[in-house]
Order: C-alpha cells, then sequence, then structure tokens
C-alpha cells in the first residue's frame, strides 16, 4: 500500500497520519483532507523532479 495516510476521528478533532507517525490534528475533516491532498501533491513533485534528473545527462557531459 503506497498511500499509507489516514484521517482518524479523535472525539472532535481529525488526525492525519503517514503510516504510523501522526502528522496533524485538525477541527474539521476537510482540513485533514486538504492536508492530505497537499503533502501527496508535494510527494508527487518530489517523485517527478527525481525521475527527471535520474534520466537527464551529467552536466559535466553537456560541456565537453
Amino acid at each position: 500500500m503506497e498511500n499509507a495516510m489516514e484521517i482518524v476521528k479523535w472525539d472532535r478533532y481529525f488526525a492525519l497520519y503517514d503510516k504510523e507517525e501522526l502528522v496533524c490534528v485538525t477541527v474539521y475533516k476537510k482540513g485533514a483532507q486538504e492536508v492530505r491532498r497537499r503533502i501527496e501533491e508535494l510527494k508527487s513533485m518530489i517523485e517527478e523532479a527525481q525521475r527527471h534528473l535520474q534520466n537527464e545527462e551529467p552536466v559535466f557531459n553537456k560541456i565537453q
């Protein structure tokens, strides 16, 4: 399971966990959903940047 982020209801609050690590506690479920969406968006941006760097030749080779 790659997406291990989970929203759990705590009394009147909502907790967002990444696997077993607490990320944040919000008053509204929509707040927890928005935090999860933003974190997932950042993770995908990082993965895309890493793929781009792996496929690109080193700068030194381009100069020669």
